[in-house]
C-alpha cells in the first residue's frame, strides 16, 4: 500500500507522539527517584568525585535508575564521613582563607595605629 506524503507525515507525527511520551515518562520516573533519594545520591557523587583519583574503589554505589522491587539504601559510617571530612580541608581552607587575612590586616592595622597614637594596650 502506498502511503501519499500527508499520511507519511501524519504517521511520523504520531510515532514520534509516542516516543515522546514514553521519554517523558521515563524522565518523569528519573526526576521521582533522584528527588526521593537526593540526600544519598549527593553523597555518593561527592564522595566518588573526591575519591576517584585516590585509588580505592567504591564498595556500594547507587545506580540512577531505580531497580525494579527495590528500595535499598545505602548507610555511611563514620569512616566515610571522616575521609569526606578530609578531603574537604582544601576546600575548606580556600574558604576560610581570606577571612583570616582579612582579620589579621586589621589586626596589624590597629596595633600600628596604636604605635603611632602611644597607646600600648592591645587586645587579643
Amino acid at each position: 500500500m502506498i502511503q501519499s506524503p500527508l499520511e507519511k507525515l501524519l504517521a511520523d507525527k504520531e510515532q514520534i507522539r509516542h516516543q515522546c511520551q514514553q521519554q517523558e515518562q521515563r524522565l518523569n520516573a528519573s526526576v521521582a527517584y533522584i528527588q526521593d533519594h537526593a540526600g544519598s545520591l549527593l553523597l555518593s557523587g561527592v564522595s566518588s568525585l573526591l575519591f576517584s583519583g585516590s585509588g580505592k574503589t567504591a564498595q556500594k554505589t547507587i545506580a540512577l535508575s531505580p531497580p525494579k522491587g527495590s528500595q535499598d539504601k545505602v548507610s555511611l559510617g563514620l569512616a566515610d564521613y571522616l575521609s569526606i571530612g578530609k578531603t574537604m580541608i582544601p576546600l575548606l581552607w580556600e574558604i576560610v582563607q581570606p577571612l583570616i587575612i582579612t582579620w589579621g590586616i586589621r589586626k596589624a592595622k590597629t596595633i600600628i595605629k596604636n604605635i603611632f597614637t602611644g597607646k600600648t594596650t592591645y587586645k587579643a
